[in-house]
């Protein structure tokens, strides 16, 4: 044994994977710390991937060389030793910091979070929420960090047995183990993975960087440098020694150079991975005098990487934690909650994480070790599921006193009551599980204001109310300190129409139809666009099976209905909302409906020059307006929503349930509205239908709750409870349009 940085190291101890570890930990520190000349340093996770490879591999490996096999039991005994103590005391800390810092809507969304963490699995939870719309307003979780750590136990699980079968095979051909476990390696894990994430983050970047799958490569090019060691001894000192400082230098390039907007973990991901591989490989023979031995052994760095695992477990949640109680982070007060956390973080690696791994005695046998991290994933997960529970218990106790009537407060009728009212939504929601806590709209591409459409005023058209068949609210209803709210704001999130949990969101290529209304209906009404006309749909349903009407609806998230390109994140989307408008037009074309409804939140497309434009957008919508108009079809355009901006409306009642007007926001026309009211300028056979006198029944203020029914759920979203409240309104102001176009509602 010997002494370094004030430590007992033992022999072949290289001290410079621990400086390594120091590099991906600041690397991944400042980054989270807003530091602007580090915009890829999220990097770091990539070069503790390859490091974890090796490391790993290098002790299974010369066990299957002592033994000719693997202690599988002796290996996860030490896996979970090392890890699950100092993640369960995290994860149970964070579960308390949630309870009494963060705001009761994030209560339950934080909760499964921290069960998945503690399960391990957290990384596929992310990736689903990360491509998932109905969670598109989901803020960072405080225990988003373990999506690496899930990664890693993961591929540890799989690696021994691909080990273990690699030796068999060698015993059975009679060749060497290490050869063909790398041949088996590179072909069934390395390349096919490596692969995998080029494609997938091109198609999918957001779940590209969570899922196992576009990460395996990485662990394994560090367990393909673990099983060359035999190699790297015989590299020439001065090459080892440009290896070891390039490997480094190449790395702290990279995240210098690379930034958010990089896709990850495809080609760009080559350059940490290579690089850590790089400095591995030259820190076998690497010199001692003029290679880069002597920074990695100076004490602060040596402690920063025995430091790592803790501090990378302990900033996260106290960087998420500092942002919900002050906003965002200035980049000062960002490092200074980062170098707070080395308190708990040390203070866990001296009294947890280090007892535990180095246990003597009968604590240090496997049974001891896997108990230990039984003991461990039970605290973890318990805690999370009791985050969930007191928000379930908190609803049951606001749901025995719920007596809503929604939109019937401001009509003078009785409404039938909430679970009439929520219906299949908020059934539905039961099935859907928690989403977090509400932002700003995410298909909104302009202002809350939404009249700035266009510089020319395009949101201030002259055209027909829109309010006609059905009378304004009447405000003697409005109630802003209601007895109780239907649905609770910690369920807003669930309160969907039907047509979210029918999986009737196109993607891709794919255009789908879903059924609602009365199916033998005489008429036919196509409802067609985003979510502000899906939000529509539990009314139409209603109003369908009520009025006769066969509904279909042909929705797509994010996108309008509209030849114009808009703007994506990436070029693909773009063109498949493109292609599913054509397409859906073809079909009204083809067999075509009575009618067609249609909204949209988007204010601009691009025009020809690819410049932002409301007119171009609109000029889109009258495009395929005219194309079904000239099979007989008309178009009836329903407004926008009005927009909250950055106001969590529902977040906002939930933590201010006895003072509802601090909620309520300025009234506006919806973002989407000036273009719709643009096209319907455009073309003849169209019309407008406005709900937003019911939908922020104010003058100039948009109340939060009406009648006992929270009115939003979701950035501008409405609750499928109070839209279902407004059917016969909407219904009256439907049919109303229907007569302007010409259009034979029927008996009604």
């Amino acid at each position: 044994m010997s002494r370094l940085g004030g430590r007992t190291v033992p022999p072949g101890y290289r001290a410079d994977i621990q400086g390594l570890r120091a590099l991906a930990v600041l690397l991944v520190l400042l980054y989270h710390a807003g530091v602007p000349w580090l915009p890829g340093g999220f990097a770091g996770v990539d070069v503790f991937f390859v490091i974890s490879g090796y490391v790993i591999t290098g002790l299974l490996v010369s066990e299957v060389l002592r033994t000719g096999t693997v202690d599988l039991g002796r290996f996860w005994s030490r896996r979970a030793r090392r890890l699950l103590p100092a993640s369960a005391l995290v994860l149970v800390v964070t579960a308390l910091l949630t309870l009494t810092l963060l705001p009761q809507v994030r209560w339950r969304e934080t909760g499964w979070d921290i069960v998945t963490s503690g399960l391990y699995v957290v990384n596929w939870r992310l990736a689903d929420r990360s491509v998932d719309y109905l969670a598109e307003d989901s803020v960072d979780s405080p225990v988003q960090q373990y999506w690496s750590l899930a990664v890693e136990e993961q591929f540890y699980v799989l690696w021994p047995l691909l080990l273990l079968l690699a030796a068999w095979l060698a015993r059975r051909r009679g060749v060497r183990p290490v050869p063909l476990t790398a041949v088996l390696l590179a072909v069934v894990v390395v390349l096919p993975s490596f692969g995998w994430a080029v494609h997938l983050t091109t198609a999918s970047p957001p779940e590209a960087y969570f899922v196992t799958s576009t990460r395996l490569w990485q662990l394994g090019v560090g367990a393909l440098v673990a099983l060359g060691s035999a190699w790297w001894s015989r590299v020439p000192v001065p090459l080892a020694t440009a290896l070891a400082w390039g490997g480094p230098a190449v790395v702290l390039a990279g995240a210098v150079l690379t930034g958010p907007q990089t896709p990850w973990p495809g080609w760009a991901a080559l350059v940490p991975t290579l690089g850590t591989a790089a400095a591995l490989v030259g820190g076998v023979r690497a010199s001692e005098t003029s290679g880069p031995v002597r920074v990695h052994r100076v004490a602060p760095l040596q402690w920063t990487g025995a430091l790592s695992y803790s501090l990378y477990l302990w900033h996260w949640p106290l960087l998420v934690v500092a942002e919900a109680r002050w906003g965002a982070l200035p980049v000062w007060l960002g490092l200074g909650v980062v170098l707070l956390s080395a308190l708990p973080a040390t203070a866990g690696y001296l009294l947890v994480e280090r007892p535990v791994r180095h246990a003597r005695g009968r604590w240090a046998r496997p049974a001891a070790g896997l108990a230990v991290g039984a003991l461990c994933t039970v605290l973890a997960t318990a805690s999370g599921w009791q985050l969930v529970r007191e928000v379930d218990r908190q609803v049951r106790v606001n749901e025995a006193t719920a007596d809503a009537d929604g939109a019937a407060a401001l009509s003078g009728e009785r409404a039938a009551g909430p679970q009439e009212l929520a219906g299949d939504g908020r059934r539905e929601g039961e099935r859907l599980g928690g989403l977090g806590a509400a932002g700003p709209d995410p298909e909104d591409g302009a202002g809350a204001d939404g009249a700035d459409a266009d510089a020319d005023g395009s949101g201030s058209r002259e055209v027909a109310s829109g309010t006609e068949g059905a009378p304004p609210p009447d405000l003697d209803g409005l109630d802003l300190d209601p007895a109780s709210i239907t649905p609770d704001p910690l369920e807003a999130t669930r309160d969907l129409p039907a047509l979210y949990r029918q999986d009737c969101d196109a993607t891709g290529d794919e255009v789908l139809r879903c059924a609602y209304g009365d199916p033998e209906g005489d008429l036919h009404v196509a409802v067609v666009g985003d979510s502000k006309i899906a939000q529509w749909t539990g009314a139409l349903d209603r109003l369908g099976e009520q009025r006769g009407w066969r509904v279909d609806v042909y929705y797509r998230s994010a996108c309008p209905w509209s030849a114009t390109p808009v703007e994506f994140e990436d070029e693909a989307q773009a063109q498949a909302c493109r292609s599913w408008g054509a397409e859906v037009t073809r079909r009204l074309v083809a067999e075509p409906p009575d009618v067609v409804l249609t909204s949209s939140v988007k204010s601009q497309g691009l025009d020809a020059d690819g410049e932002p434009s409301g007119s171009a957008l609109a000029e889109g919508m009258a495009q395929h307006w005219r194309e079904i108009g000239a099979a007989g079809v008309p178009v009836v355009a329903v407004a926008d929503t009005p927009q909250p901006g950055d106001l969590q409306v529902y977040a906002c009642v939930a933590d201010h349930r006895d003072d509802l007007d601090r909620c309520s926001f300025a009234s506006n026309d919806g973002s989407g509205t000036g273009p719709l009211l643009l096209a319907v300028e455009q073309v003849p056979g169209s019309t407008f239908v406005t709900m937003n006198d019911w939908v922020c029944p104010g003058q100039d203020r948009c109340p939060p709750v009406v009648g006992g029914v929270l009115v939003y759920r979701q950035g501008s979203h409405i609750t499928d409870t109070y839209a279902r409240s407004l059917a016969d309104v909407l219904g009256d102001r439907l049919e109303a349009a229907f007569e302007r176009l010409g259009v034979d509602a029927g008996p009604g």
